[in-house]
């Protein structure tokens, strides 16, 4: 808005009849002009870009060979239930519980080829599985096809676990940990398919799965792997207690597939599932 004072002067000359002598006749006007000025700019820009990509491919071959390979695995944990007095004891110190659970794996499952499955556990009402399903063509013209689905299930299931701890004057704990997994030193230096589950703990589900289809020479190579794990309606009651997992100086320099699962705790699920469809198709380009 802009707004300006015009201040101006006009001279009014009138005929003068009654004085003898004419003169002119002069008159003072002060002149007030506001100018408003309003300018609206609106810029408005849209920019839109749409990508639609759809590749469909049709392969009408008929082929000399097939490899499929499928590992399904179920495990259920349901309704269960741990209860008790449970712990570690020093004698003089409190109450007896009895029950110490400790799984360890020290120096073990090294330098191995191939296909190697361990399951170690020390708990309650655990399912541990490895599976492996490998199926392998030569022929020239194939399809390979691998599948890997697991389901794991824990429900309404109840857990109650007590332990007496005792401590030194300098505050240190006299009993060993009520449960302890350990793997130390091992898993090292192998090559190929390696599985290993361990668990000291309550109503666990681990699992490795591998689902492998290899064609030499295949021109279709399809994997599909699905997994569903549930834990529902569970109760966990703990008063004290001291768990422990440890994986020192192992799971190394290894080659190939390895899986490895460690619990100490209560109603879980693990799992490692892999699904795998190799092809191996060879392309020349020849000149005259």
């Amino acid at each position: 808005m802009d707004m300006h004072r015009l201040m101006g002067r006009v001279l009014l000359t009138l005929p003068m009849v009654a004085m003898a002598i004419p003169m002119p006749a002069q008159a003072s006007l002060d002149l007030l002009a506001r100018i408003t000025k309003e300018k609206d700019i609106t810029v408005t820009q849209r920019v839109q870009i749409d990508k639609n990509i759809d590749i469909r491919v049709r392969l009408n071959e008929d082929y000399a060979g097939a490899a499929e390979a499928d590992a399904v695995a179920n495990q259920l944990n349901e309704g269960n239930t741990v209860a008790g007095n449970i712990g570690n004891q020093v004698p003089g110190h409190g109450p007896s519980y009895g029950i110490n659970r400790h799984a360890r794996i020290a120096d073990s499952i090294n330098t191995n080829q191939g296909i190697v499955g361990v399951n170690q556990d020390v708990g309650n009402m655990v399912n541990q599985a490895n599976v492996v399903a490998v199926a392998l063509t030569t022929s020239p013209s194939s399809v390979t096809n691998s599948q890997a689905e697991a389901d794991q299930v824990n429900r309404r299931n109840d857990v109650v676990q007590r332990e007496h701890l005792v401590r030194g004057p300098d505050g240190v704990l006299l009993v060993p940990p009520d449960r302890s997994a350990t793997i130390e030193d091992s898993v090292n230096g192998n090559s190929g398919v390696i599985g290993v589950n361990q668990n000291s703990g309550n109503m666990n589900n681990q699992l490795n799965q591998l689902a492998l289809a290899i064609g030499q020479g295949s021109k279709v190579a399809l994997s599909e792997a699905a997994l569903g794990q549930v834990n529902t309606g569970n109760r966990v009651l703990e008063v004290a207690t001291i768990r422990e997992d440890r994986i020192s100086g192992s799971v190394n320099n290894n080659s190939g597939i390895v899986g490895v699962n460690q619990s100490s705790g209560n109603m879980n699920n693990q799992a490692s599932v892999v699904s795998m469809a190799v092809l191996t198709s060879r392309v020349a380009i020849t000149t005259p």
